[in-house]
């Protein structure tokens, strides 16, 4: 699905009308899929100083085969990170009240910025849990306090260049978004807590409840309420 919007170059000041997706359904549209996972989707050349620039503005992503939905809502000056989850919690509650029971709900998840929502992409088409992946960054932070800052750092899963003995995650720096070192974790002990999380789910799900499973929010919440 897509629309018509005028946007003013960030580098010149001028504006143009330009067509930019909202949706993104990879059965019935995987090239956009595509240029999503490449950095290209919803790009923009001015045609005045030729300068090339994303457009970041919500977008829903679905996967009917993995029974998904994906909501990207990024964070704006007018909208932060707490507003966006309070919000969506709310209408999530209202739109699970209105489904019939005998309807399978989509597993409806939330990001906040691109390269959240690529990360998850990947992690749910290489049938990772999400919630132990974010346990396993929580216990990433918690051991490296003093170098891993969460409010200056993410911690991502490179599903990629993971390998069958150990789990590939990247640190980026949340303002520059530059790549850094990255740090492997045993894929053992992974599959450790997969199956803890299959015998004893509740204390997995509490600490991460979703929609926006995040170990580096969770982390921030902790530290401005402690």
């Amino acid at each position: 699905m897509s629309k018509t919007f005028n946007i003013k170059c960030p580098s010149c000041g001028v504006s143009q009308d330009v067509e930019l997706h909202e949706a993104v359904n990879v059965v019935s549209q995987p090239e956009l899929k595509q240029e999503l996972l490449e950095n290209r989707l919803n790009r923009v050349e001015c045609a005045d100083c030729e300068s090339n620039f994303r457009v970041d503005m919500p977008l829903l992503y679905s996967d009917p085969a993995h029974n998904v939905l994906i909501h990207w809502i990024p964070e704006t000056n007018t909208l932060d990170k707490e507003q966006i989850i309070e919000d969506f919690d709310q209408s999530l509650e209202q739109i699970n009240a209105m489904v019939p029971p005998d309807i399978e709900v989509p597993n409806v998840r939330l990001v906040l910025t691109r390269v959240e929502l690529v990360e998850l992409i990947f992690m749910i088409e290489a049938e990772m849990n999400v919630r132990v992946v974010e346990y396993v960054k929580y216990s990433i932070y918690t051991r490296n306090v003093e170098k891993i800052l969460p409010a200056k750092f993410r911690l991502l899963l490179n599903v990629q260049d993971s390998t069958d003995e150990e789990l590939c995650f990247v640190i980026q720096g949340v303002e520059d978004h530059k790549l850094g070192r990255e740090l492997r974790y045993g894929r053992a002990a992974y599959q450790s807590m997969c199956e803890l999380y299959e015998e004893t789910p509740e204390e997995f799900i509490e600490m991460f409840p979703g929609p926006c499973i995040s170990a580096r929010n969770l982390l921030m919440e902790e530290e401005v309420e402690g």
